[in-house]
């Protein structure tokens, strides 16, 4: 009987090309009707039902029944060189022969006729197969699959739950199921496997594997396939995040352009899906449970802060994908400004258009992960047909699936039938804020340009550094009423938004040096505001409502650059672009000017810091060949070394060199030099038992700003006097690296 298998192996190996193949091999076929009466049917190849039933889901799990005597949806895997290097074979039973013991543990009596399917090979290195079902939506609860099956020389059998797409043309296993099918299982055993919970689409996949022997070869073979369980009937996808349809809406007239802003999508929105299909349609997300999950991200990307819109579809899903989209607008007086955040799992590309009443796209703008959560603005000029707004996924990686959600939706305009209203004169702080779109920057520790060159269309210039909060960027409003701008001003800006009498600044960091360097600065002012540019103790005012207000600049020490601002009233001062001219030195980065800062040896040197004396009882320090040294004795009972203001990029450690001589003498580190001792953190003393040298840490976070070094002793009548040598000042990563080399 080993050689009847081993011909079945070979005939196997060869099977594609059965109708043409060598008379030797017509000659195994024989031998295989002839010995284990078997043969293969319908050219090996497996019935299956119609392509389209692999491209849907399941409605029920009856589908995957298959005994194999009519077309099933069950088929070959496509070979990924992985899981799946071989092949299964359909094959009948030609006689009532049974099967040698060696193939175990099924039925040996296969009735006559009966169909099955094979796997085996000859080969040394092991083949795999995988047998994969059409797509299930999700499974509820805990299923079973059972099939029969018999195994010869060592093949082995698992069965594999499956992503419902390939990934770069891979068989992709969600879990493997536990389970115990082999050839020492009972005789006319089944395979019974129970499957979890699956809350995605996915296959099933019996794979055959360890097909090895280049000698008698192995095989496996199948039959009778169940499979019990409750299951979805379609993509998960679309109803997670407690979604909700979007509530239909009367098309009543708009009586203003803000009519269309959805930011409530369950009470008032005058948006709705362009689409019959329920299966493909845009819903309302209630929460951001498995937010992370679907979008792929980190679990601190940001997230909508209430309910959104999202449309979520893969492969299966039915075409054309819905569009979000708008009421009509009978036409528009000004520019129309479209308004949102928006989310995007990584290989979704998506769209927003205005298009006319045919659907004729008037203006397009493609949304970019990068930009990602936004809130972005697309403005439309006027128009004077009626026209709406779509939003909507144009492609997607179609090995997983595709997302797209959306939140803070606003609209602003004039419609053709609204009263234009009234121009101001009075700067209202909430208005500028809501008309301009003010938001925060990123920021004064993110990585920045190394000129003084900035222009706000194009980035935050975070080498301009505002302290104080006023400064805010935001977007120039376009034919607007409530606040006039002058033509030409457009894009993004900075700006200084200043209630009452206010004073603030955007300095630059420190630059190094300038020869015949000039600034030019282009803004604009409202009424009750000053601006001008300061710098190397002089200043130029911009005397004009806009314009452009320059200086020239040399000098071989570092100098910074201001361009404050201030205000008797209510006022704002827009700042569109910062240019240079002549010669500036580079810009040092962050960490470096934060070295230069604090980083310090002391002989002979304070380097940027400074000793002050603010109150009776202060002693200076002095500067020595062995570091920065004072002692107090008597009337003198503290003495301080402030250090400069900075910018930390990330957390740091400050570490100190230091040595104090007396018993009672305490080294602290205050927020200020005018600080209560109780506010400040202890770093060395009072117990002082010897003047060695010591390292002491001290942590700095990204928020400080500047900090002293106060040395005290009040004890000298009881402990005698105490001298301090402050030897070194270093900065290290909170990982303990030298941070500055």
């Amino acid at each position: 009987m080993l050689s009847i298998v081993w011909s079945l192996s070979i005939f196997l190996l060869f099977l594609p090309s059965i109708e043409s193949c060598h008379p030797q091999f017509q000659k195994e076929l024989r031998y295989l009707d002839l010995y284990l009466g078997i043969k293969p049917d319908n050219d090996g190849e497996i019935p299956v039902e119609e392509a389209v039933g692999f491209a849907t889901y399941i409605e029920s799990p009856d589908e995957l029944n298959c005994d194999f005597e009519s077309e099933c949806l069950w088929r070959n895997s496509p070979t990924d060189n992985l899981l799946d290097t071989s092949d299964w074979w359909y094959f009948k039973k030609s006689d009532e022969k049974t099967f040698p013991v060696q193939i175990q543990p099924g039925n040996p009596k296969i009735p006559k006729g009966e169909h099955f399917l094979i796997a085996g090979n000859t080969t040394k290195s092991p083949n795999g197969a995988v047998l994969s079902s059409a797509p299930v939506a999700c499974q509820k609860g805990f299923s079973n699959l059972t099939f029969g099956y018999w195994l010869y020389n060592n093949a082995q059998l698992e069965v594999v739950v499956l992503r419902a797409m390939n990934r770069r043309r891979h068989l992709q296993v969600l879990l493997r199921p536990k389970m115990k099918c082999d050839f020492l299982g009972a005789a006319n055993e089944e395979c019974r496997v129970e499957i979890p919970p699956i809350k995605e689409p996915f296959r099933i996949g019996i794979r055959a594997f360890d097909l090895k022997d280049n000698t008698v070869g192995s095989l496996a073979i199948i039959d009778h396939i169940r499979y019990h369980g409750k299951i979805c009937q379609q993509s998960p996808f679309p109803s997670s995040f407690s979604s909700l349809r979007i509530p239909p809406y009367e098309e009543t007239p708009l009586q203003k352009m803000s009519d269309l802003s959805c930011e409530r999508p369950l009470r008032s929105c005058r948006w709705g899906n362009m689409a019959k299909s329920q299966l493909s349609e845009w819903r309302v997300g209630r929460s951001i449970d498995r937010w992370v999950d679907m979008f792929e991200s980190s679990a601190n990307q940001s997230h909508p802060n209430s309910s959104f819109l999202f449309l979520a579809v893969d492969s299966f899903s039915p075409r054309p994908y819905s569009s979000l989209t708008s009421q009509i607008i009978p036409c528009s007086q000004r520019t129309t400004s479209l308004s949102l955040k928006y989310w995007m799992k990584t290989g979704t590309q998506a769209e927003i258009c205005a298009v006319d009443e045919d659907g004729v796209a008037l203006s397009c703008a493609y949304l970019e992960s990068n930009d990602s959560p936004g809130p972005i603005t697309i403005d439309l000029d006027s128009y004077s047909q009626p026209f709406k707004f779509t939003v909507g996924i144009i492609a997607f990686d179609e090995s997983s699936f595709g997302l797209l959600a959306i939140s803070e939706l606003r609209v602003s305009g004039l419609l053709c039938s609204e009263p234009a209203p009234p121009v101001i004169t009075t700067i209202s702080p909430p208005v500028i804020q809501h008309i301009f779109g003010l938001q925060p920057g990123n920021g004064r520790y993110v990585p920045y340009d190394l000129t003084l060159n900035c222009d706000f269309t194009k980035d935050y210039c975070s080498q301009w550094v505002n302290y104080d909060g006023i400064v805010k960027y935001g977007v120039i409003p376009r034919d607007s009423n409530l606040f006039p701008v002058p033509k030409g001003l457009k894009g993004n800006v900075a700006v200084f938004l200043m209630q009452n009498a206010t004073v603030s600044s955007l300095r630059s960091r420190m630059v190094p040096c300038s020869y015949n360097g000039r600034i030019d600065v282009e803004y604009m002012k409202s009424e009750d505001a000053q601006v001008r540019i300061c710098a190397l103790e002089q200043c130029v005012e911009g005397n004009e409502t806009s314009g452009t207000v320059s200086i020239g600049l040399s000098s071989t020490a570092p100098f910074y650059v201001s361009i404050e601002a201030s205000s008797r009233d209510n006022a704002v001062v827009v700042v569109n672009k910062i240019s240079t001219s002549g010669q500036f030195c580079p810009l040092k980065t962050a960490e470096q000017t934060v070295c230069d800062q604090l980083v310090c040896n002391f002989k002979d040197t304070f380097c940027s810091y400074e000793t002050s004396v603010e109150k009776p009882g202060d002693v200076p320090v002095i500067q020595s060949t062995d570091g920065a040294t004072v002692t107090l004795s008597g009337g003198g009972i503290r003495a301080v070394l402030r250090s400069p203001t900075f910018d930390l990029a990330y957390p740091s450690i400050l570490t100190i060199t230091l040595s104090q001589s007396t018993f009672g003498s305490r080294v602290l580190l205050c927020p200020e030099d005018t600080s209560d001792p109780s506010l400040c953190h202890e770093l060395a003393g009072p117990r002082v038992l010897d003047s060695s040298d010591k390292k002491v840490m001290f942590p700095l976070d990204i928020g400080a700003r500047y900090f002293s070094l106060v040395l005290l002793h009040d004890k000298s009548l009881e402990f005698g006097p105490a001298t301090f040598h402050i030897k070194s000042m270093e900065l290290r990563t909170v990982n303990d690296e030298p941070m500055c080399l």
